[in-house]
C-alpha cells in the first residue's frame, strides 16, 4: 500500500512541476531570452529527479560544443536526462505542438517537431537538426525513434548519421541502463500517449528509487553513416552488456 501512496504523490508532484515549467519557461524566454529559459528548464529537470527519486550515475562528461546527442530509448524516463549545461533541443512528436502546457514548453525550448507517420517530413526534420546545431545548440534525439521496452537496440535509421558525416558535425552517444526491469517500457506509438505515460509512471514510481547509469561517449566525427551506426550499436552493446544478458535470461521474447 505504501508503494501505491508513494507513486500517487510522485505523480501529483510530477504534474504540478511540469505545469509550472510549461508556464515559466515560455515566460522566461519571452521576458529574458532563450539562454535563461533553458537554464530554468535544466534546473526544473534536476528538481524532477528529486521528486521522482531518480538516482542518476553519470559516467563521462557532457559535450562542451554543439553536437547531435544520440541516446538509446528504453523508457519514457530518458527525456529527464537532457540536463547538460549546454542547451540541447529535443526532437519530439508533432502532435505535442498543439497541446496546452506541454506544447508551450516544447516550443519555448525550440523543440524540433516530427510527424513520424509522414516519410516526407523526415527530410525537413534532418534539415532542422543541422540548422539548429549551426546556430550553436545541441540536439537530443533517439535514432530508434521510439521506446524500445528493453536495453536491446531497435534498428536505427541512417539519415542523421549521414547528415553528421556530410556536414562534419560531431555526435555524442548517451547510453541509459536502468537497474530495475520496471523502467524499460515499449509503446508502438499507435495509441494514446498520455494513458501509456501515466501507466508507465505508475508502475515505475512504486520503486523507492529510479537507479540508472548514463554513460556518455566522447564527441566523434564519422566518415560515413555506416560507421556512425556501427559505433552506436557497439557503444550501447558494450555499456549495456550485463543488462542485455539478464533480459535474455528473464524474457528472451522481448528482444528484437
Amino acid at each position: 500500500m505504501f508503494c501505491g501512496i508513494r507513486a500517487f504523490l510522485r505523480l501529483i508532484s510530477f504534474a504540478v512541476l511540469m505545469t509550472l515549467l510549461s508556464i515559466f519557461v515560455p515566460l522566461t524566454r519571452l521576458l529574458s531570452g532563450e539562454k535563461n529559459a533553458f537554464y530554468i528548464y535544466r534546473n526544473g529537470m534536476l528538481l524532477m529527479h528529486k521528486i521522482l527519486g531518480i538516482r542518476l550515475n553519470i559516467i563521462g562528461e557532457f559535450p562542451k560544443e554543439p553536437a547531435i546527442i544520440m541516446f538509446n530509448h528504453p523508457s519514457y524516463f530518458d527525456i529527464f536526462y537532457n540536463i547538460g549545461k549546454r542547451p540541447a533541443v529535443m526532437v519530439v512528436g508533432h502532435q505535442f505542438k498543439k497541446w496546452p502546457f506541454i506544447g508551450w514548453l516544447a516550443m519555448a525550448l525550440k523543440s524540433i517537431f516530427v510527424n513520424r507517420t509522414n516519410p516526407n517530413a523526415r527530410k525537413k526534420v534532418r534539415e532542422d537538426v543541422i540548422q539548429t546545431i549551426k546556430k550553436g545548440l545541441s540536439v537530443f534525439v533517439s535514432p530508434e525513434g521510439r521506446t524500445s521496452g528493453s536495453h536491446c537496440i531497435h534498428e536505427v535509421k541512417p539519415g542523421l548519421f549521414h547528415d553528421a558525416s556530410t556536414n562534419n558535425i560531431p555526435i555524442v552517444f548517451y547510453s541509459f541502463w536502468y537497474h530495475s526491469t520496471d523502467f524499460p517500457y515499449f509503446h508502438d506509438l499507435k495509441s494514446g500517449f498520455l494513458l501509456h505515460l501515466f501507466k508507465h509512471l505508475w508502475r515505475a514510481l512504486k520503486n523507492k528509487y529510479v537507479k540508472v547509469d548514463m554513460r556518455i561517449s566522447s564527441p566523434r566525427k564519422i566518415d560515413s553513416a555506416d560507421t556512425g551506426m556501427q559505433d552506436f550499436y557497439r557503444f550501447n552493446a558494450w555499456h549495456l552488456r550485463n543488462a542485455i544478458d539478464k533480459e535474455r535470461i528473464e524474457n528472451p521474447n522481448i528482444l528484437v
